[in-house]
């Protein structure tokens, strides 16, 4: 079984997407990474997809959808498995901003319809919610703590693909109390502002 990771972020280096489909391989062998983002009109990158068995799709959330660059990535791939199409099982992670997995329920749902359009093989999806968060704590045990949740999503979506079987569209987020998780993403946010010299009070709006 080939498999191959189709990352849909537009990070090349310290992507949440990334990390969290490679949590999927880690110690069993090296997979290859393509970034939808660096392939636009790429009939070479679209080789590639299609030499794979099964391919894991990880992006970030945009807009309760998906990025438009992996939008339109979606369209040429579709266009060229019309006339080169092969057998293929797609597994889907997305994360998201938002403390809530389940944010990314109509992202899952784009992806599913594009399969049965392009004739590939939906297998499932993770909707991870805290996104940002999860970056931050790379360091941390997957086992316990925070990323316990989404570690054992994971590893059910780890041992289905390895049997290639199908998994039911499932949602996480973090062991971590949504207030202070807000609280956090406020912080740093504020924190970003001051650096490219605005306030908080410059975005919104004066009543």
């Amino acid at each position: 079984m080939k498999y191959g990771i189709l990352s849909g972020s537009l990070k090349q280096e310290k992507s949440c997407s990334v990390m969290l489909a490679e949590q999927l391989f880690l110690q069993d062998f090296e997979t290859p990474i393509i970034y939808s983002a660096a392939a636009t009109n790429s009939t070479q990158i679209l080789k590639k997809l299609e030499d794979c068995d099964t391919v894991i799709l990880s992006f970030p959330l945009y807009f309760d959808a998906l990025p438009s660059h992996l939008l339109a990535f979606l369209i040429q791939w579709e266009a060229y498995r019309e006339t080169h199409a092969s057998a293929l099982n797609l597994y889907v992670i997305v994360n998201c901003g938002f403390f809530e997995g389940k944010q990314c329920q109509h992202a899952l749902k784009i992806v599913e319809n594009w399969c049965r359009k392009s004739n590939v093989q939906y297998r499932g999806g993770i909707g991870i919610g805290g996104g940002p968060m999860l970056n931050e704590i790379q360091s941390m045990s997957w086992k316990h703590g925070p990323k316990a949740p989404v570690s054992k999503a994971l590893i059910r979506m780890k041992d289905t693909l390895q049997k290639n079987l199908s998994i039911e569209n499932c949602f996480v987020q973090p062991a971590f109390p949504r207030r202070f998780y807000i609280l956090m993403a406020h912080h740093s946010w504020n924190q970003q502002l001051k650096k490219r010299g605005f306030e908080s009070g410059d975005i919104y709006p004066r009543r």
